[in-house]
């Protein structure tokens, strides 16, 4: 019996008589993924809305510097 072997252009190769049955992740562990993704998700949308609101709160919408002053 041959097991899988990768060719030179990286292709994994499966011999026909090889039979595998995958290996699935733990519960434990696809919540935990699922949770990182969740919190990353959140922080980067609350900092963005934050960053914008305070950015449009601040900004003055009638002048283009508000160094400059008539």
């Amino acid at each position: 019996m041959e097991i899988p072997r990768v060719n030179a252009v990286g292709l994994l190769e499966v011999p026909e008589d090889y039979v595998a049955r995958p290996r699935p992740l733990p519960v434990v562990m696809r919540l935990a993924a699922a949770s990182i993704l969740l919190a990353f998700g959140l922080v980067g949308t609350v900092t963005t809305v934050a960053s914008l609101g305070r950015y449009c709160l601040t900004s003055n919408a009638t002048s283009p510097s508000p160094l400059q002053q008539r």
